[in-house]
């Protein structure tokens, strides 16, 4: 509730809801910045659309930095060598006027601050005492999750760390004051287990959401060397990349490249140019794509790949907090969100029919909760789908196996479903909000569908006929994947793709082909699986045209 009503603060104090600011780094051959642009010079698409802007910044003003000091997810062998490369950033780094704030795991939240005090600064880094693998209680909550197991101790700790990035990037983006920086020191971040009762908890993707709507960049410090982290694989998408990379910061490995990483960081923060420009779409809770070019000579720019829109919702009472005294409506309370555990969905969305999206649900069974002896073997649900205009899109019975296809209206759309097993008994339910992007835009990208196969004859039957994708994204070498994309452009876009493996690197390009594609797709990806080791990997689409590109990434591990 408080992060809530501290993202409702933030919009509020903005001049126009639907007015949106990009920040734009520039910079020359030499990797120096260029601060004579203007704004003739910058061409801005969003979603692909070209964009008219209301005002171009050149912004140089004292840098906002707030770092976190993972200590649960770094090693105790490494906090020397973390707290010099720190102390050494604070004395010969920061310039007057910069400001930080610093926290560590089981900080009060209520007592961020920034400041400029350098000793204020020393004595909270020599605070910081790597902990990974370490579950020694240091007080009393600490001791109560470890007496009772060492399982619950590690989703406190994931959980830790997430609230405190979340309470750190709303502490930035509530001060308005354009591009702001976080410095992320931490070997590994947990996704945060989804249990009933905490599914309002800070996400990754939350956290992502907050900071691209306010300029706020992540860099991330991973201080293990090289040798540390290839002997340490992924075993999921990494999220502290995905958190670098979706936020236009950067992660970097080893002590060695600690100086680097924060001079880039500072740099970054240095000089950049504050774009804005008024939107048609900033109010459907959706996230929009960014593209920004120059067409000064020699200048290269980089900017976020795109930013999440508030929902309406928001905006709403946003707006009301402009207004002293106003009445809130009354509030209509709807069910509280449930994941079940029981079952693993997917929902992929198409171009539909009238400006509509095709939306494409199917499921499958998890599997077997740990801990929970009863069996719970799902085969079908009943299912209903309710759009951002409250209208029912699509009401039924869905079973393992089958799809439920149906056209809506960008936007939030709600399912509630219950799950039944085979004597039609309810064992659990499943209530969750999807966000439906808008496809209308000169370039844009459905969701890839998966489909999965043993024999030569299952992958014939796959190509010729009205399969069901598979919402599984764990695969044994013995299998073959087949993957259709749907991707819109005028003209159409050129589709590429390549294999991304768990050591993060390009194995090889794959062929996109248009053979016995179905008119929903572009093209079609056959990825075969049997000479893969076990471990994570990635598929990266890309969809180049006149308008731009879009990218897409499809994560599954490898198993014997």
């Amino acid at each position: 509730m408080l992060a809530s009503v501290a993202l409702l603060a933030a919009l509020a104090q903005a001049p126009s809801i639907d007015v949106v600011k990009i920040d734009v780094i520039a910079l020359d051959a030499q990797g120096r910045p260029v601060e004579t642009l203007k704004s003739s010079d910058f061409e801005l698409r969003e979603d692909g659309t070209p964009q008219t802007l209301t005002s171009v910044q050149l912004v140089r003003a004292p840098r906002l930095v707030g770092i976190y000091l993972d200590e649960y997810y770094v090693g105790a062998s490494r906090t020397a060598a973390v707290r010099a490369a720190l102390h050494r950033f604070v004395d010969e780094d920061l310039a007057a006027g910069d400001q930080v704030a610093i926290l560590r795991p089981l900080d009060s939240l209520l007592t961020i601050r920034l400041t400029g005090d350098r000793a204020a600064m020393h004595r909270a880094i020599d605070a910081f005492e790597g902990r990974r693998g370490n579950y020694e209680p240091r007080t009393d909550f600490e001791r109560s999750l470890v007496a009772g197991d060492r399982e619950r101790a590690d989703i406190q700790r994931a959980q830790s760390t997430w609230s405190t990035l979340n309470a750190l990037t709303l502490h930035l983006a509530n001060l308005n004051a354009g591009r702001s920086s976080v410095l992320l020191v931490s070997e590994q971040a947990d996704p945060v287990v989804r249990r009933r009762g905490f599914e309002s908890l800070p996400s990754s993707s939350a956290i992502t959401r907050t900071a691209n709507r306010s300029n706020v960049s992540f860099y991330v410090f991973d201080p293990r060397d090289a040798a540390e982290r290839a002997a340490s694989p992924e075993e999921g998408p990494n999220l502290l990349r995905v958190l670098a990379d979706d936020t236009d910061g950067a992660l970097f490995g080893g002590i060695e490249a600690a100086e680097a990483g924060f001079h880039q960081m500072l740099g970054d923060a240095s000089s950049y140019y504050l774009l804005s420009y008024v939107s048609a779409r900033n109010r459907d809770g959706m996230f929009h794509s960014i593209g920004v070019a120059v067409t000064r000579a020699g200048a290269k720019v980089r900017a976020r790949s795109g930013y999440w829109a508030p929902t309406p919702d928001e905006v709403q009472r946003a707006t009301l907090l402009t207004k002293g005294g106003a009445t809130l409506p009354p509030i209509v309370l709807g069910p509280p969100r449930h994941a079940s555990p029981l079952i693993r969905p997917w929902f992929g969305i198409a171009r539909g029919d009238n400006g509509e999206v095709r939306m494409t649900f199917v499921w499958e069974p998890s599997g077997a909760v740990p801990g929970d002896r009863r069996v719970k073997v799902p085969v079908r649900m009943d299912v209903k789908a309710v759009g951002a205009d409250g209208k029912t899109v699509f009401e039924g019975t869905v079973r393992d196996g089958a799809s439920a296809v149906f056209d809506v209206a960008p936007g939030r759309v709600t399912f509630t479903s219950s799950v039944e097993d085979s004597a039609a008994q309810t064992i659990d339910n499943d209530i969750r909000d999807v966000m439906v992007r808008d496809l209308r835009g000169a370039l844009v990208l459905g969701t890839p569908e998966v489909f999965r196969g043993r024999t030569a004859r299952d992958m014939r039957e796959i190509r010729d006929s009205a399969s069901v994708p598979t919402a599984s994204r764990e695969f044994s070498r013995s299998e073959h994947l087949l993957i259709r994309i749907p991707a819109y452009g005028t003209p159409a876009p050129v589709v590429s793709a390549a294999l991304i493996s768990p050591a993060e690197q390009r194995m090889r390009q794959l062929d996109v082909t248009k053979t016995g594609v179905p008119a929903s797709a572009l093209g079609q990806i056959d990825v075969p699986l049997a000479g893969l080791v076990p471990g994570n990997y990635r598929v990266e689409i890309t969809a180049e045209a006149a308008a731009g590109s879009a990218k897409e990434t499809i994560a599954f591990r490898v198993t014997n």
